[in-house]
C-alpha cells in the first residue's frame, strides 16, 4: 500500500474501505488500557474536498495492522476541523462500547448467594453481553450482590475496583480478569514484549522507584454480628520493604468481602510502586497485562514491567509505533546491584 510500509485495513459497516481511505488517511490511533472498560480508536482523514461520506452513528468499525485486529467497536463521534492555512480534516472516533445499548442502561437488580462469575454472566446476558470471568476472581462469592440503579458498565467498573479485576467490554463480549495475574483482559494470548535500547526501543521515561506512601498490610473492617463489634481484617500487599499498615474507612459486609477489598487495594499498591512509558517500533500483538522486558537502558531500569495500556499509532510521518504505559517493576527493575 502507498500509505506506509506496514499493512493495515479498515472495515466500516461490514465493508473493507481501506482503498478508499488510503489516499486521505493521515493517522490511526487505537488505545487499550487495563483500567478502562472501553477501547478507543481515532481515525484522521484529510478532507480537502469533502468527498468522503460521513459514517453513521454506531456504525461497526474494525481496524487491522499487519494482520492483527487492534480495534473492534462502533463509531461514537465525527468531528470536522477547518481553518485558513490549516486545511480541512475529518476525525472519526470509535469506542468498543456501543453507546445507546442496554450496556449503558441504569437498572436496579440484586441477587443472593451467587459467585461473582454467576452474577456477572446473568446480568451481562440481560445487557446483551456474553461474559467471561478468569483468574482468582472467578471464585469470589458474596451473600448479596446489588446493582444500585447502575448500568452494567458502571457496575462492572465498580466491581473491578472492589475485587481487583480488569474489566473490558468489546462489542457483545465482556471480560473480567484478575489484575497482575498475567491474563489478557480481551481474550487474546499474552505475548511478552522486548523493548531493547538500540534496536526497537525508540524513547521512554521510566521511574523504576516511586517513593510514595506504601503499606505492608491493608486493613478493612466489617461488623461481626456474633461478636457484636467491628473486626479488622489485615491482608498482606506483597510489599516487604516497609512495616506500615493502611487502615481504611472502607467497610465490608463480612470477612470474605473485607479480604477481597483489601486484596484489591494491595494489588493496586504493588502495581504503582514504579512505572513510566516507552515508545517502540510497532508491536501489534502488545496487550495490557503482558510483561514488557526493558533491556539495554541501564542497571536498575532494565527488567520486567507490567503493561497497563497500549496505544498503537500509524502515521504517514512516523510509520507504525506502539506506546506502552508500564507499571509494577519486577525481575531486577528498581534494584541496582553494583
Amino acid at each position: 500500500m502507498g500509505f506506509v510500509s506496514n499493512d493495515y485495513a479498515v472495515w466500516l459497516n461490514g465493508q473493507n474501505v481501506t482503498s478508499r481511505l488510503d489516499p486521505l488517511l493521515t493517522s490511526i490511533k487505537a488505545t487499550r488500557a487495563a483500567d478502562a472498560a472501553a477501547d478507543t480508536c481515532d481515525i484522521s482523514l484529510a478532507d480537502a474536498d469533502g468527498r468522503i461520506a460521513l459514517p453513521g452513528e454506531r456504525a461497526p468499525v474494525l481496524v487491522f495492522i499487519n494482520g492483527a485486529r487492534v480495534f473492534s467497536g462502533f463509531v461514537s463521534d465525527v468531528t470536522a476541523s477547518f481553518g485558513k492555512g490549516e486545511g480541512r480534516t475529518i476525525d472519526v472516533s470509535a469506542s468498543s462500547v456501543q453507546n445507546g445499548s442496554k450496556v449503558t442502561e441504569p437498572v436496579l437488580r440484586s441477587a443472593d448467594n451467587l459467585s461473582f462469575t454467576d452474577a456477572a454472566k446473568q446480568w451481562g446476558e440481560k445487557a446483551g453481553l456474553s461474559v467471561t470471568v478468569a483468574g482468582s476472581i472467578a471464585s469470589v462469592t458474596r451473600p448479596y450482590w446489588i446493582m444500585q440503579n447502575e448500568s452494567f458498565m458502571s457496575w462492572g467498573q465498580r466491581m473491578a475496583r472492589e475485587i481487583g479485576a480488569s474489566f473490558k467490554i468489546l462489542g457483545s463480549e465482556a471480560y473480567f480478569v484478575g489484575v497482575n495475574e498475567g491474563i489478557s483482559g480481551s481474550g487474546k494470548t499474552l505475548t511478552p514484549i522486548d523493548a531493547v535500547y538500540g534496536d526497537n526501543l525508540i524513547s521512554g521515561s521510566i521511574s523504576p522507584i516511586i517513593s510514595r506512601p506504601k503499606f505492608k498490610n491493608v486493613e478493612i473492617s466489617y461488623f461481626d454480628v456474633q461478636k457484636g463489634r467491628r473486626v479488622n481484617v489485615p491482608v498482606e500487599t506483597g510489599i516487604d520493604d516497609v512495616d506500615t499498615a493502611l487502615r481504611t474507612v472502607i467497610s465490608a459486609a463480612d470477612e470474605a468481602e473485607a479480604k477481597q477489598k483489601a486484596q484489591a487495594i494491595g494489588k493496586q499498591s504493588d502495581r504503582e510502586k514504579g512505572g513510566g512509558s516507552v515508545v517502540i517500533l510497532g508491536a501489534e500483538y502488545a496487550e495490557p497485562e503482558a510483561i514488557c522486558n526493558i533491556r539495554g537502558v541501564r542497571p536498575g531500569v532494565d527488567g520486567g514491567y507490567r503493561i497497563a495500556s497500549v496505544t498503537h499509532e500509524l502515521t504517514k510521518s512516523g510509520g507504525f509505533l506502539s506506546t506502552l504505559d508500564i507499571k509494577q517493576p519486577q525481575g531486577g527493575a528498581g534494584t541496582d546491584t553494583r
